[in-house]
């Protein structure tokens, strides 16, 4: 089996969380597979309420502890090795608690993302 002309990638998330030193917010997009996206965000504090319409957003914590405010649900707290999936069009925010979180986001690449409240 071939990659069917598909490009073979390798990533390696530490080099992001080194980029994130002294800031509060960093994302940067991984991989992609398909036609989604693997991002890798390292931050603390809180981001706003969002909410993606056409994309599920599934995170897996790698390091500290995430948070997500999830509407309908409420407080889902993830450690290290957890994953979590927003449904499409379900309301949610993300909070990075103690030092810093750092984790794994999937979605459809270039999903739209419409914010509830202002960037900060």
């Amino acid at each position: 089996m071939g990659d069917r002309g598909r490009k073979v990638t390798q990533a390696d998330w530490h080099g992001t969380v080194r980029r994130a030193a002294g800031q509060a917010y960093l994302n940067e997009e991984l991989a992609q597979t398909n036609n989604h996206a693997v991002n890798v965000s390292v931050f603390q504090g809180q981001y706003p309420w969002h909410v993606h319409p056409d994309s599920d957003e599934t995170f897996a914590v790698l390091e500290g502890k995430l948070v997500l405010d999830v509407d309908g649900k409420g407080e889902v707290t993830l450690r290290p090795g957890q994953v979590y999936t927003v449904p499409a069009g379900v309301k949610h925010r993300s909070r990075g608690e103690e030092d810093r979180t750092v984790n794994l986001s999937f979605g459809v690449k270039n999903r739209e993302t419409i914010f509830l409240e202002e960037l900060k």
